[in-house]
């Protein structure tokens, strides 16, 4: 990542203390003319006060943007902890650089993966047959043309033959997909564009001669139809790439709307049917089902399968033989259940397994003879449990009880299995489970040692809310850490599109262990925590309970004594804008610093605009709904601003090619900010011009992001 730098001299004056950058004068911020517009809708008036801003190809805006971002860059090139924190991450992530990334496999068994190679600063693709046999070089991805080395996504065919590779080489919301031929040792011909592979990825035939993906006609941010109108492809290797033969989609008899994403699924080589999917956003679509061989053929047979009512999440749905496996929410937590293809009865379905609100089932892979499934508790403690196939269950004991974990290389073509855990203070660990359920380092990754670390405990409180619903909070500190109101609290939270803030190992947040302050992850409403029910109460008119949690979670930390106003950063990224924006309007005076990576402050923006082209409306509601516009408006951070009040500092960091949530979102909220705030706080936004909203981050970006936005919460810390 690349940022936009230009020295913007002389817009405001600091001095440095020993822990902290103090103002000694009014910020001097870029100006714009603010040029509002007012919408009526349902009895009510909203008032866009820089609406103008939304044309970001107006000059005067983009000018405007560049002089704000000259301004963040003007601030952290005289932040003195910028270079400290720099200097300690990259000494962290060093141990681990090298490491291997993008692990994939075929159902033979064989590995593929990635190292990243210092000397050409680019991926090199590795092979190895077995864990046992030496790695085998494959390809150098610094020879391939494209601006970007990096390559962003990998996936095997299901024999191992071909592979396929993906690069960002605009950095925008396209990926281009290389076919590796490993008998062959080259690139194919075959170079697929319009693709994401966020959106369903590359679904390989069971028999490697092609692949099927979601194809985006339009897919230019200035176009009405953007992102819109995609469908699904089959692509048969040697074929022009141009050709695109629509297999799901494009079929109007479906009823498919415009701006939803047909996808399909193929689960293995023996699979004889596929499934077709209506993505959206939320947890349920409404799918059908093909057979293979016809659609193969160019000519299938979409037949619907389950609907949206019937709650099965998108995610986690596999076929095996005639059945088909999946997982579904129920009033009282969720269930993995099982259907008859032929004759799949949604209603009543074979029951396998049961998850609670508190412990639900959050994950399950299939194999030839075996089903296992994850049972979290309040996201942040894990069981691990197998059905074997005369349907016994039993619960597996790994070496240590894992904050998160997940599968991989499962196959119905196979019984082999393995699985990965973490947690905020265990590092990431994978191991292969053999059929008596024993655990066993897989050997593949050298994991790095952190001793330092060795000190560090977690614990979950739960914190009572405004309703008094209970909430899970996850704190990590130091054991010897007198916990008094003089600590430094760095807070991360989400609460959105029912995604667990499940724990993770980073050694760049547990420096801040290190260095005595504490970390703090609520788990509000909204996020998954404790199944769907805890999703639908963080969604649309009941959103307020997301940043009521928030608030709550906060002030507990003061009440009990962990810390005190002013000591608390907050930071979020994307759709947790929402919440932590509203907590911070609403509380400013709780938090020491705002900080926000590619926010969406800006909700009822993006649902009113003409050029949207998403499907949050179904997460936050829409404008065309009476109750759900008025919940749009209260749970929008830039709408609810207000004039006169003394705000913490804040750093937004939007991307410029961010696909999901525009400039404009950031934008406007910053320079009502910059004009509202009476405190003597910095309010600036650090503008990404290269990346998007989940571009992979290279070692040394990854770096410098961390360091700015932990740099900014230290350095904005309040200590009387």
């Amino acid at each position: 990542m690349i940022r936009h730098i230009l020295l913007y001299s002389g817009l405001f004056c600091f001095i440095a203390s020993c822990n902290n950058w103090q103002a000694t004068d009014s910020w001097n911020y870029p100006e714009i003319t603010a040029i509002p517009k007012s919408q009526k809708l349902f009895g009510m008036t909203v008032v866009d006060n820089y609406h103008n801003l939304t044309d970001l190809q107006d000059t005067q805006v983009q000018k405007w943007l560049k002089d704000q971002d000259s301004l963040a860059e003007s601030y952290f090139l005289n932040n003195h902890l910028l270079k400290q924190f720099q200097e300690r991450f990259q000494e962290l992530e060093g141990r681990a650089r090298g490491n291997i990334s993008l692990i994939r496999n075929d159902e033979n068994g064989n590995y593929f993966y990635l190292r990243y190679d210092e000397s050409i600063a680019a991926d090199i693709l590795y092979y190895k047959d077995k864990l046992t046999d030496k790695e085998i070089k494959l390809f150098d991805s610094s020879t391939y043309p494209g601006k970007s080395k990096n390559i962003i996504y990998l996936q095997p065919s299901y024999d191992g033959s071909k592979i396929a590779l993906g690069f960002n080489p605009n950095e925008d919301f396209t990926t281009t997909i290389l076919i590796y031929d490993l008998q062959a040792k080259k690139i194919l011909s075959d170079q697929i564009t319009h693709i994401n592979p966020d959106f369903g990825g590359v679904q390989w035939l069971p028999d490697s001669s092609g692949i099927i993906y979601l194809y985006f006609p339009y897919v230019e941010q200035a176009s009405a139809k953007y992102k819109r109108e995609s469908f699904s492809v089959i692509h048969f290797l040697g074929d022009n790439p141009q050709k695109r033969t629509p297999i799901f989609g494009d079929d109007s008899s479906l009823g498919i709307e415009s701006d939803y994403f047909p996808k399909v699924k193929v689960g293995s080589s023996l699979d004889s049917y596929i499934i077709g999917y209506a993505a959206k956003s939320g947890m349920f679509y409404d799918s059908f089902i093909a057979k293979l061989s016809d659609v193969m053929k160019g000519n299938p047979r979409w037949k619907p399968f389950f609907k949206t009512s019937d709650k099965v999440y998108y995610n986690q749905g596999e076929i095996r033989g005639q059945h088909f496996i999946y997982r579904r929410a129920t009033p009282d937590g969720n269930q993995l259940c099982q259907v008859d293809i032929d004759n799949p009865n949604f209603d009543g379905p074979l029951i396998l397994a049961n998850g609670s609100r508190e412990e639900p089932i959050t994950q399950f892979e299939i194999t030839k003879e075996n089903i296992y499934y994850i049972r979290e508790k309040f996201g942040v403690e894990i069981s691990i449990f197998r059905i074997d196939n005369l349907q016994n269950t039993v619960q597996l004991k790994p070496p240590f009880t894992p904050g998160y974990a997940s599968f991989f290389r499962e196959s119905v073509a196979h019984d082999h299995i393995g699985i990965g855990m973490d947690g905020w203070t265990s590092n990431y660990i994978r191991y292969n489970i053999d059929l008596q359920g024993k655990f066993s380092d897989e050997g593949l990754l050298d994991t790095a040692h952190f001793p330092e670390f060795k000190d560090i405990v977690s614990k979950q409180i739960m914190v009572t809310s405004h309703d008094g619903v209970e909430v899970p909070l996850s704190l990590v500190y130091k054991k010897d850490l007198p916990l008094d109101s003089n600590n430094e609290i760095f807070m991360y939270v989400y609460g959105a599109y029912g995604e667990s803030m499940s724990p993770f190992f980073s050694p760049m947040y547990l420096d801040w262990v290190k260095q005595g302050g504490i970390l703090a992850f609520p788990h509000v409403r909204g996020g998954g925590e404790k199944g769907e029910e805890w999703h639908t109460q963080g969604m649309k008119t009941l959103k307020y309970n997301s940043w009521k949690d928030l608030i709550a979670c906060t002030q507990s930390l003061i009440k009990m004594g962990y810390t005190r106003k002013g000591l608390v950063s907050l930071y979020t990224n994307s759709a947790g804008g929402i919440t932590a924006g509203m907590a911070v309007n609403e509380c400013p005076e709780l938090y020491s610093s705002f900080i926000a990576e590619v926010p969406r402050l800006h909700p009822f923006g993006l649902e009113s605009s003409t050029m949207s082209s998403s499907t949050s409306y179904i997460e936050y509601g829409t404008v065309k709904d009476s109750l759900e516009c008025l919940g749009l408006v209260r749970m929008d951070p830039y709408l609810n601003l207000s004039a006169n009040r003394y705000y913490p500092a804040t750093l937004i960091m939007p991307s410029n090619n961010d696909d999901r949530i525009p400039l404009w979102d950031s934008g406007k909220y910053i320079a009502k900010l910059q004009k509202y705030n009476q405190a003597k706080t910095p309010i600036i936004m650090d503008i990404d011009y290269d990346s998007g909203h989940e571009n992979a981050l290279s070692y040394d970006a990854s770096i410098d992001l961390n360091a700015r936005i932990f740099s900014f919460a230290k350095a904005n810390m309040r200590h009387r």
